[in-house]
């Protein structure tokens, strides 16, 4: 018997599961896991005993109800379930959960964190106070499931020899500092200007004793990265030479990973790589910081309006994201030479 564990939604939230996993994995031998998410997150969890993962390509063929409904029979037919644990609460989460319940199985639910997102989003003049961070939504979740989980859990055991031989192929083998620069996000609240990402580069390019990784997904930031890579002489974009669960060995062997608030920080925070994170409209106050990624190596400035946004979407009263415009890229640059020391 298995227990089912859903969430289909961004990288960063998938990948927020991977250390409570691993330590029901731990403090529940006994027990077998099933997790279902977007098909190209598998390499997330292949270094995970007694997980199994179950692809769902909600684009495609498990796109609509009817997809949903196709993702339930194959899960039916391919995993022997008697609990479900939804971590999405979505409308695609819910009618699934509620298909396997029609079976008698016992099914637990995350709760919507919507109305306290709220109240930090209307928190202006006063004094802010943290929201509790995904990691402990997730383990509430998983309480009353009868599930216990620590916070031991440090780095993915990669342990891919194929995967470093060919890192070394591409980029030679480590005999300087490594820096891991991911510039992009999915939303303009959360992207540092470009210039400025490009100021930080110039720095460590011209020093000469470093090498500079590149971390992009899509058409066009992949083009801005091959750009910047053939501008400067120690700068590389990796997203066309490396997988996802590839790309995970390479940020391992960061000395440090620059990023924005997005996936990046949360892959580094899985292979215990130190991350230098800039955050504009959104605020880690919301509870998505990486897994004991330090509040000392957080950039940003402290606006009254601030956060504006749980997740980077909403429209910038200002007009020009003001919050990102403020930021010092000697800040970045001291941070991360702080890191290096």
């Amino acid at each position: 018997m298995s227990i089912l564990i859903i969430r289909f939604s961004s990288i960063s939230n998938v990948s927020m599961i991977i250390p409570l996993l691993d330590s029901l994995v731990r403090n529940h031998q006994e027990k077998k896991f099933v997790v279902t998410s977007r098909f190209f997150l598998a390499p997330l969890f292949e270094s995970l005993p007694n997980v199994r993962f179950a692809p769902a390509d909600i684009r495609n063929k498990h796109k609509g109800i009817g997809g949903v409904f196709r993702l339930f029979k194959e899960l039916k037919k391919n995993h022997t379930i008697n609990t479900i644990i939804d971590l999405q609460n979505d409308w695609r989460s819910c009618f699934l959960r509620i298909l396997f319940g029609l079976s008698g199985i016992k099914v637990y639910s995350i709760s919507t964190n919507k109305k306290e997102e709220w109240k930090l989003l209307l928190q202006k003049n006063k004094k802010k106070k943290p929201l509790k961070s995904l990691f402990d939504r997730y383990q509430k979740t998983l309480t009353k499931a009868h599930l216990h989980t620590d916070n031991q859990f440090k780095s993915l055991k990669l342990n891919q020899t194929e995967t470093i031989k060919k890192i070394e192929t591409i980029y030679g083998k480590k005999q300087e500092k490594w820096i891991g620069i991911a510039p992009f996000a999915q939303t303009k609240g959360k992207l540092l200007p470009l210039k400025k990402t490009k100021e930080v580069i110039d720095f460590f390019d011209k020093k000469g004793n470093y090498k500079i990784f590149l971390f992009g997904a899509g058409e066009v930031e992949n083009e801005i990265l091959i750009d910047w890579a053939s501008i400067f002489k120690n700068v590389y974009a990796v997203h066309t030479s490396l997988l996802l669960g590839e790309e995970l060995e390479l940020i391992k062997q960061l000395d440090v990973m620059l990023s924005m608030d997005s996936a990046n920080m949360h892959l580094a925070s899985l292979v215990n790589t130190p991350v230098v994170s800039v955050w504009g409209a959104t605020h880690y106050f919301a509870g998505n910081l990486g897994w004991k990624q330090s509040k000392d190596n957080i950039i940003d400035v402290d606006l009254p309006c601030r956060p504006c946004s749980i997740n980077g979407t909403n429209h910038c009263k200002k007009n020009n994201f003001e919050c990102l415009q403020m930021i010092d890229t000697k800040v970045i640059i001291q941070k991360i030479l702080e890191i290096l020391k």
